[in-house]
């Protein structure tokens, strides 16, 4: 009931008839009030002040329906001026034409005259003309801001989709490989398969429960990179070499959660890993106070370039929209390909709106 009561006002508010016949009921009152000349209202108060509304009405509507639809709306700013100041006058004009003229057929019982100068009723147009432009103008500017609002909402519900399908991308696949890479290594008796179980775990943990929010802990965050680096090296031949170093201090910072992994897996994709005896992943995180620094290196093999060259796929594309949505002007991403190289240099400014 509450809801519905609540809809109700709303929707009456919004009533684009209703705030004009309001707006006028308002201006009828207090003309109605000013023009009086005794404190008891008579029929000729009422008639006298509708009279007068008959040019401010005119006036105002040809202002917002027209000049500032057609013209100030466009940007054709000369031109509405120019035609702002003719409808100023035609509306002064006008109050003097209907009261000198027009209510002699309207009101044929009554006499009127005009009775303000024309100076006078230019202040009264010009006074109509300012606050309903004012009024017209703040509408249209509180609907653009409520506009890029919902526009940003839907931005970042389909950036946080996009990750969604990225995430159920990578569980099955991921799970598999590793698996069956686990599985060998049983096979073997290894006394380190519960500790690549347990890395796998807690990976799928991080993966499943732990990315729902929109910030994670950077330490959470690196801990997944690790934990996959360290699987990874379970599924490449011996002659490729899988390094990673991360220094600095890990205190209470938060980041976007799979904002760096995609930069990861993206040279297992396209880094030609196992097809030479110079395969390499190089990964240095460096982070000092609220800043993280990544650098990022892979080799390429001759086969890739075409697609090294394109610079990522669903996923780095995905962190790059991620990057600007949540982090604006607060990073620096830079990525190429040099001597056989790809690298990837990441400059993240923790800080952030939350």
């Amino acid at each position: 009931m509450i809801i519905r009561f609540q809809t109700l006002i709303k929707s009456l508010v919004q009533n684009r008839i209703l705030q004009h016949l309001l707006f006028w009921a308002c201006s009828f009152y207090i003309l109605l009030h000013y023009f009086a000349l005794e404190e008891q209202l008579s029929d000729i108060d009422y008639i006298y002040t509708l009279l007068f509304h008959i040019s401010l009405v005119l006036g105002t509507y040809l202002n917002i329906e027209i000049l500032i639809r057609f013209l100030l709306k466009k940007e054709r700013y000369t031109l509405y001026l120019l035609s702002f100041i003719g409808i100023w006058m035609v509306i002064a004009f006008t109050n003097e034409f209907t009261f000198n003229h027009l209510s002699d057929w309207i009101t044929p019982d009554y006499l009127f005259i005009s009775a303000y100068s024309f100076t006078d009723l230019l202040k009264f147009s010009f006074v109509y003309l300012a606050i309903t432009t004012l009024l017209k103008l703040s509408k249209s500017w509180f609907s653009v801001l409520e506009t890029q609002k919902e526009l940003e909402i839907a931005k970042r519900e389909h950036i946080e989709s996009e990750l969604n399908a990225l995430k159920s991308n990578i569980n099955p696949h991921f799970l598999f490989n590793n698996l069956t890479s686990l599985y060998a290594l049983s096979l073997k008796n290894a006394k380190e398969t519960p500790d690549y179980i347990l890395k796998l775990s807690e990976l799928m943990r991080y993966m499943i429960y732990e990315t729902q929010d929109k910030w994670v802990s950077l330490d959470k965050e690196i801990n997944y990179i690790t934990n996959y680096l360290d699987l990874q090296k379970l599924r490449c031949q011996s002659d490729t070499s899988i390094q990673y170093s991360i220094d600095g201090e890990i205190r209470s910072q938060r980041i976007v959660p799979f904002l760096l992994i995609p930069f990861v897996e993206n040279c297992f994709k396209h880094g030609g890993m196992n097809q030479s005896d110079s395969n390499f992943i190089d990964l240095n995180i460096h982070i000092e106070a609220d800043h993280i620094n990544m650098k990022l290196k892979n080799s390429i093999h001759t086969k890739a370039n075409e697609q090294i060259n394109k610079v990522g796929g669903f996923g780095i594309e995905n962190v790059k929209k991620r990057l600007n949505s949540h982090y604006n002007n607060l990073y620096e991403l830079t990525l190429y390909s040099m001597h056989g190289e790809f690298i990837v240099e990441l400059k993240l400014n923790l800080k952030h709106d939350s």
